[in-house]
């Protein structure tokens, strides 16, 4: 059954997702892990969409792209690489797409720069030297306290 599954997926699609599926047998085996994983949801929960949903609980880290997110809300949030040089298309667009993946969080919410980013392999554009997005940070700042820092 793993190998019908990752057969109808595509080997190099999937094993594009993660490091960890590069290996055909890591990969395998972490396919049968979902399908013991899947069996004794339902051994609990018979409805099979009620099942997979619990799949992922709400204690599962969620990595997801801003675009993703909306219309979903979190306990926490991260949002990396808020940096000038991260964004890079239409000001207004970008703001929108920034308000969007911040107002994800309920609790807490962590931006994270970096003063230098090596280039990465076969990247056309990239500045290693980095800046925070002055005006992304400065909607946040505002609404910290002091235990924020």
């Amino acid at each position: 059954m793993a190998n019908e599954f990752l057969k109808k997926l595509g080997f190099s699609s999937v094993s594009a997702l993660s490091a960890d599926y590069r290996s055909k047998a890591r990969l395998l085996e972490i396919v049968r892990e979902v399908r013991e994983r899947i069996r004794g949801l339902l051994a609990t929960e018979p409805d099979l969409l009620r099942a997979l949903a619990r799949l992922s609980d709400d204690s599962a880290v969620r990595f997801l792209t801003m675009h993703k997110s909306k219309g979903l809300e979190f306990h926490s949030v991260v949002v990396l690489g808020v940096e000038q040089q991260t964004f890079w298309g239409q000001l207004d667009q970008e703001r929108c797409v920034f308000f969007v993946g911040i107002s994800r969080a309920k609790n807490r919410l962590v931006l994270t720069t970096a003063d230098y980013r090596p280039w990465p392999k076969n990247a056309r554009r990239w500045d290693e030297h980095r800046a925070p997005h002055a005006e992304f940070v400065s909607h946040v700042v505002r609404h910290l306290t002091k235990q924020h820092f």
